[in-house]
């Protein structure tokens, strides 16, 4: 590791309420920016974010061989910057949190020599980028199921989450949780490690379900911000389901770990089919949220909504609400009897009323086989499309659901595809990219067209309480020097700011926005 000098460069102040081109609803947004500026490193991208408790925030950008960590103010302004290097010694960052007056970054690092996965906090005051360097934990290579490395978009349909380990801070970042797959060839069986936020162990422990691994799928896990409680999430392809004559062959089992207590409950889909479900918690409130078919696990007809009592463990509500009628004409411009398909769950919010609101996206890749001299190779195009947001009252019924148009293509997972979202003060916010005009496609609905990184404006796109569409152009491409990815924004710790990157060639510039 190496740290630099501190770096200033010119610096600009953009504040906007932004209003909406279909009403003259008020879509309070602030926007700061950094001025442009250049790196050593041509490309970088947004890895971490934590707010720093006096208006400012700690930025992580990764480069190939490792991370520029930033410190600027609550104007964006760069007060420090330090430069992470990635070697044999030292692995990447994988999340980062205040302790106290301190800046924590969490490390993993594969460490051939020994054989071992090694977790590691770097500590520094925040004032000062002086790091130390500690050991959290390590586990022996050859107990490991798989190469450990955290993935950015968790919850995909039908994706193992437990495929690569998992790791979460608490949104009050008191509690982080890592959980590692272990080998074991008659048992589902997870190591599972729980710290406060001053660092301290607080339990290790070992879960175990009488099952083989590829009957069992993670979910995800979630930490309760009380006490460290810990909640995972299985789908359970059991024997006893296998004869099952209507419905998923499956059920779904929920654990409540804390040390060496796990409390249990089991619940299944019955004739229906729930291709994946996830936590979500709320002060005393428990949920796990997903969307259902009549067909099959790879297509969605609606909502399915479980509530939990979480001390003693047992199911108090369920609900299965089809998508409503306005959903389908969002979407198709006419009344279909017709499930969706490759929809992926992106993120989800319980409001103060116990409503949950659940964001979603229409994602798939497909493969073009090509044919040449040599022989034949795969290209893959990665689409992401609508973008699917419901909201369900505190009982589990369906208010509205909306499909937003969206059209974006690319032959990479290119942070300038998807959105980022976040909910604040009764609106859901979508931040995309798209082209310059907005298209007008049948039944006067509008479709939001993808472009490139070279040319891609900046929008923000608003569901009201009462699902009402509001959207507008933050940026134009053409009066920016760099192009914005909405893609890969970053939330703080408190969700009340979200992080953005633009960059063109070397070029950078960092966008801060506030709610």
């Amino acid at each position: 590791m190496k740290k630099n000098g501190v770096q200033f460069f010119f610096f600009f102040l953009v504040t906007l309420a932004f209003y909406a081109q279909q009403s003259e609803t008020n879509i309070p947004i602030t926007v700061k920016m950094t001025g442009v500026f250049e790196d050593t490193y041509k490309k970088t991208a947004l890895a971490f974010s934590t707010k720093d408790n006096e208006g400012g925030v700690f930025i992580g950008r990764r480069y190939k061989k490792g991370y520029y960590i930033e410190h600027f103010d609550k104007n964006v302004q760069l007060v420090k910057k330090y430069e992470f290097e990635i070697d044999k010694r030292h692995g990447k960052i994988d999340n980062a949190f205040l302790s106290g007056d301190h800046l924590c970054l969490i490390e993993s690092l594969f460490n051939k020599k020994d054989k071992k996965i090694e977790y590691f906090i770097n500590k520094t005051p925040k004032d000062s980028f002086i790091f130390q360097r500690n050991l959290l934990f390590s586990i022996p290579l050859d107990a490991i199921k798989k190469t450990v490395s955290f993935f950015g978009m968790a919850g995909i349909n039908n994706m193992d989450a437990d495929a690569n380990g998992n790791f979460k801070i608490s949104k009050n970042q008191k509690y982080i949780v890592f959980t590692i797959d272990i080998k074991d060839k008659d048992f589902e069986t997870h190591r599972i490690f729980v710290f406060n936020n001053a660092l301290e162990k607080m339990y290790e422990t070992e879960f175990k379900r009488g099952i083989k691994d590829k009957n069992f799928k993670l979910e995800n896990i979630d930490i309760d911000e009380k006490d460290g409680t810990v909640y995972l999430l299985g789908k359970v392809y059991a024997k006893e389901h296998k004869k099952k004559k209507e419905g998923g062959k499956y059920q779904f089992e929920l654990y409540k770990i804390n040390g060496n207590t796990t409390k249990s409950l089991v619940f299944d889909s019955s004739e229906r089919y729930v291709g994946s479900l996830t936590t979500l918690m709320n002060k005393d409130k428990l949920f796990c949220i997903g969307f259902y078919s009549e067909k099959n696990d790879k297509r969605y007809k609606g909502v399915a909504y479980f509530e939990i009592d979480h001390e003693n463990m047992s199911l108090l509500n369920k609900m299965y609400s089809p998508f409503t009628k306005q959903f389908i004409l969002d979407k198709y411009g006419k009344e279909k009897e017709k499930e969706l398909k490759n929809i992926s769950f992106r993120s989800a919010h319980i409001t103060e009323n116990n409503e949950c609101i659940v964001n979603a996206e229409e994602y798939f890749v497909r493969a073009h086989q090509l044919q040449n001299q040599q022989g034949s190779s795969f290209n893959y195009t990665y689409h992401f499309r609508d973008i699917v947001s419901v909201k369900l009252d505190s009982n589990g019924a369906l208010i509205w659901a909306r499909n937003i148009n969206k059209k974006q293509a690319d032959n990479y997972n290119s942070p300038y595809l998807s959105y980022t979202s976040v909910y604040h003060d009764n609106k859901s916010y979508f931040f995309i990219n798209g082209s310059d005009k907005i298209k007008m496609i049948s039944n006067d609905r509008l479709q939001f067209k993808g472009t490139n990184s070279k040319k891609s404006d900046f929008y923000v796109i608003t569901l009201d309480s009462n699902g009402s569409f509001d959207y507008k152009k933050i940026l134009d491409d053409k009066d920016s020097e760099v192009s914005f990815a909405a893609g890969n924004g970053i939330l703080n710790n408190d969700q009340a700011d979200i992080i953005f990157q633009g960059q063109r060639g070397n070029k950078k510039q960092i966008m801060k926005v506030s709610f």
